[in-house]
């Protein structure tokens, strides 16, 4: 008992920096300014001028919506701007709506959350699947394979899957511990769980998403998505090359993200989505308190403002090749955000930003916190001067971004040397020697 107590006492003041930094969680009180719209624009659009967004941006609060935009293009080549009417591939918020298929499956007494996947797909091996259930796969612990252990994705991801060949890509993987004993996100896992919803309601899954959940929510732009059907305002897909700028994303034929990504959606039509779920057009109540607590649209802490506050929201982002999908629902507050992008960086995010780096001001705005304004990656720019003008301007502009610490860059060391290992690896040695002495001073 004594040693507790001086645990105790040891961690209590942590925890109440903790606490009082919001590092937790805390409970912010709606503050709307009158000029709302106008904040948000700004940072939206700075973003966009900044290069770190390309996309649409849709907030609503108690139902009314406060501001709606889109910035970029849609298709870099053919200068097509993007609209709110733009279709974006949004990723995994493809399995929220596989989550909802399967629990309105479930209210028709058609399936059982504990129902056993080789009970609804036979075929499966049942050495493997046996002990897997429809909880087990909503929840990333049935034992299916990530496709972080599949060496080649990137080349199999480009081939077209029937739902067979889907099927027999995932049966060949081993399982990869027994179910419900570890936690695997597991796309694979949500493909399983697309065709089951085909197999017991003997529809297809764009069948059933557009009687079960498009039209009852006035949803008429969300889809699957089948790369060789011409879809009518379509965004493309780019990343970022720090050499030379935007460029075409990989391709995916996204009969290989079936069940887990293969969604086209506008910001229009998720706002629908999230005005639904306030009824029961969609899902009974019982339902809706498994959808947000346990598989759907996960609670999280996210961040906002300066420093180490949070704040409890139903939050998700989705990734593509070339899109991003980024969604926070207050519930407290019917405050409802979407971001959709088709812009994005290859695992570094230094020139088009992580999703919160947008989110967090939003809601600094939307509950009265304060927040900077975005800003621009100093090692980049400097990188970029090392390369277009050469070295004297790119130190130039490192004192003036050091010395003056200018509203429009941040500087950012380790940046710095990570663009100078981009340079080494490509045998640039010069101008990688350049940054290091740069990095120095």
């Amino acid at each position: 008992m004594k040693t507790k107590k001086i645990l105790f006492l040891l961690f209590l003041p942590i925890f109440t920096i903790l606490t009082s930094c919001g590092i937790i969680y805390s409970d912010p009180t709606l503050s709307l300014p009158d000029n709302a719209e106008e904040e948000i624009a700004q940072i939206v659009n700075m973003m966009n001028d900044y290069g770190q967004f390309s996309g649409a941006v849709l907030i609503s609060n108690k139902g009314k919506i406060i501001y709606k935009d889109a910035v970029g293009f849609a298709n870099i080549e053919d200068s097509i701007l993007n609209t709110c009417d733009t279709k974006f591939r949004i990723a995994s918020f493809t399995k929220p709506f596989t989550v909802m298929l399967i629990l309105q499956l479930v209210e028709e007494g058609k399936l059982k959350l504990d129902g056993k996947l080789t009970d609804y797909l036979p075929e499966f091996p049942k050495e493997k699947g046996e002990g897997i259930t429809i909880h087990h796969l909503l929840t990333h612990t049935a034992g299916i394979t990530g496709e972080s252990r599949i060496p080649n994705l990137i080349d199999i991801e480009k081939e077209y899957y029937s739902r067979e060949k889907l099927f027999n890509c995932i049966i060949e993987k081993d399982i990869v511990f027994k179910p419900g004993k570890g936690n695997e996100y597991s796309n694979f896992g949500y493909a399983l769980l697309g065709m089951i919803i085909e197999k017991v309601s003997g529809k297809s899954y764009n069948e059933l998403l557009q009687e079960k959940i498009c039209i009852p929510a006035g949803m008429k732009n969300t889809l699957s998505d089948v790369n060789a059907q011409p879809i009518e305002k379509r965004a493309l897909g780019y990343n970022y090359n720090y050499f030379t700028g935007f460029e075409l994303a990989s391709f995916i034929d996204m009969s290989f993200a079936f069940g887990a990504g293969h969604l086209l959606s506008t910001v229009n039509d998720l706002y629908l989505f999230d005005q639904a779920l306030y009824s029961n057009k969609l899902l009974n109540e019982k339902s809706k308190e498994l959808f947000f607590n346990k598989y759907g649209w996960h609670y999280q802490n996210c961040p906002y403002g300066k420093g180490f506050k949070k704040i409890r929201s139903n939050s998700l982002d989705g990734s593509i090749n070339g899109f991003g999908s980024h969604t926070q629902r207050i519930e407290k507050d019917t405050v409802f955000i979407v971001a959709l992008r088709n812009t994005k960086e290859y695992k570094k995010q230094i020139v088009i930003k992580w999703p919160n780096y947008m989110m967090s001001r939003i809601l600094a705005v939307i509950y009265g916190e304060e927040y900077d304004l975005p800003k621009k990656s100093g090692a980049y720019a400097i990188f970029k001067t090392l390369l277009d003008s050469g070295p004297d301007e790119a130190e130039k502009l490192h004192k003036e971004i050091s010395e003056n610490q200018t509203d429009k860059y941040y500087l950012n060391r380790r940046e710095l040397l990570f663009f100078k290992d981009k340079l080494n690896n490509k045998g640039m040695f010069d101008q990688a020697l350049n940054i290091e002495e740069i990095y120095k001073k």
